[in-house]
């Protein structure tokens, strides 16, 4: 595929390589009634399908301390973006602007009250278990006749479609970008999810848009976040970061080593006290065995050597006196 504009983005996610982790706070809580009324329109050449959100929805999205308003969900078959050179079945695109202002043809300021927001969602299809919103917004995509596409674009969707069911509670990529279609102007931060969600059903209607992800630049910043955003499924708190913060500043981390170090050490001179205490202990308990041991030894030698005196005086006087006497006579014949 290759690309009719100088766009940014999409680019492919490298899911497999370790990219630098980012802490922040993504509020993502649509409104209930974003889609309520809404009809699902498909584009003459086939290339999406697209949703125009309620203007006057009361959703509550805050990314990068900026407040942003959806105004558009489109979806192509298959996906944009590409994960580790794979693409999806279909790639679901939420666009927001910021105070919900339209941000397509703001290609020269590189000011963030004016950077738009775009989150990505995987699709894959099922036979079995799926999203039944997604499910509701392919029935309507293929009600639509690709025959009669140039008389008839457009189909209702019928059913109540609440669109927090669509943003998985998992990290997800963040980058900044481009739009990847029509201007491929404007400046948009990117939150792709790589975690899929599933309609039932043939994405029928929809044709390749021929749109191919780009090599990433200097600008593109690709990052991940280390949470999942704070969703209308789960309205969980967040700490507050700033984006692309880089976790783990290195003398934050050297002032945490040293501060463990100093923990370990404290706690190794409490165990050699201990160990301390212990061996002087078992050194006097062992002196003290062996100086009554010696004491012991010693009054038994005692008491050993007066008991033979007089076994030794019978034994060597009566022996001494007879070898003596002949040896005078000897001595006086020389």
């Amino acid at each position: 595929m290759t690309s009719s504009c100088n766009a940014t983005a999409p680019i492919d996610i490298p899911t497999k390589t370790a990219i630098n982790p980012i802490a922040m706070k993504f509020n993502c809580v649509y409104d209930s009634n974003l889609c309520s009324g809404a009809a699902l329109t498909i584009a003459p050449n086939l290339s999406h399908a697209s949703i125009n959100c309620n203007a006057s929805n009361s959703s509550a999205i805050t990314f990068s301390g900026i407040k942003y308003m959806p105004t558009e969900i489109r979806i192509y078959a298959p996906s944009l973006h590409t994960y580790n050179g794979a693409t999806a079945a279909a790639e679901m695109l939420i666009v927001h602007s910021p105070n919900g202002t339209n941000n397509s043809n703001n290609s020269n300021t590189n000011d963030n009250a004016n950077t738009g927001l775009i989150v990505s969602i995987p699709i894959q299809i099922t036979s079995s278990s799926a999203n039944s919103d997604l499910t509701a917004i392919v029935k309507a995509m293929n009600s639509i006749s690709a025959s009669t596409i140039a008389l008839n674009a457009s189909a209702p969707i019928n059913d109540n479609i609440n669109v927090n069911s669509f943003i998985p509670a998992k990290p997800y990529y963040v980058y900044y970008g481009t739009l990847p279609y029509d201007s491929c102007g404007g400046n948009y931060y990117y939150a792709v999810f790589t975690d899929p969600i599933y309609a039932r059903g043939a994405l029928s209607n929809l044709s390749a848009s021929n749109i191919a992800t780009v090599p990433q630049s200097m600008k593109t910043n690709l990052q991940k976040s280390k949470t999942g955003p704070v969703t209308g499924v789960d309205s969980g708190s967040a700490e507050e970061y700033v984006l692309f913060q880089v976790v783990g500043n290195e003398d934050e981390s050297c002032d945490a080593s040293n501060d463990a170090n100093a923990d370990l050490n404290a706690n190794a001179d409490s165990n050699n006290n201990a160990k301390d205490i212990g061996i002087n202990v078992i050194c006097g308990i062992l002196i003290a065995i062996a100086v009554m041991g010696i004491a012991w030894l010693f009054r038994k030698w005692n008491g050993g050597g007066a008991s033979a005196a007089p076994n030794a005086a019978p034994s060597t006087a009566p022996n001494a006196a007879p070898s003596a006497a002949p040896s005078a006579p000897n001595a006086s014949a020389t």
